[in-house]
């Protein structure tokens, strides 16, 4: 099975450093002109479906996509963004809040979720999406924290470098 992760398009929180995780916010203008570019360069690609989180910015980038790639599209919350709890809304390292990335930090104590809650997540879907030996591949459309999450478990367990493709994002 084979898989295309991409990472929803630009939204203002994004531009503007803030943490979105299960907020709802809409891509931005220029986060839709990225959405067209992407779907223009994934339509050369025999993709089978979509499936996307169901928050607002995921779905609008698949929406996107899907006006060139008559697919299936399913909405899954298991590809949501990692809850950051109380934070959400503000700014990404408040005062120093957390020492190195936000993306290895524990949100539990914020009331949201550890890295390792988003990884059971994402991976519990994955390996639900795997039964299937389609040769085309399903893209998945998610969130910075969670994908990032899923691709780093993926290389150290599941992957070889040779049998993932990167595909350079648009904007």
């Amino acid at each position: 099975m084979k898989f295309i992760l991409v990472r929803h398009c630009e939204t203002d929180w994004n531009r503007e450093g803030r943490l979105q995780g299960h907020t709802n916010t809409n891509l931005s203008e220029r986060g839709w002109i990225q959405a067209d570019e992407l779907a223009r360069k994934l339509k050369k690609l025999e993709i089978r479906k979509i499936v996307s989180s169901d928050l607002k910015r995921s779905r609008e980038t698949a929406s996107a996509i899907k006006e060139y790639i008559n697919v299936p599209v399913i909405y899954d919350a298991r590809l949501r963004e990692c809850n950051f709890g109380f934070l959400e809304g503000g700014k990404k390292n408040p005062d120093g809040l957390w020492h190195g990335s936000y993306f290895n930090y524990d949100f539990t104590k914020y009331g949201g979720e550890s890295r390792d809650a988003v990884l059971r997540r994402h991976s519990s879907l994955l390996d639900e999406l795997s039964q299937d030996n389609s040769p085309e591949p399903i893209l998945l459309i998610g969130h910075g924290t969670g994908l990032n999450t899923l691709l780093a478990h993926l290389k150290k367990t599941r992957i070889q470098r040779e049998e993932y493709q990167e595909i350079e994002y648009p904007g």
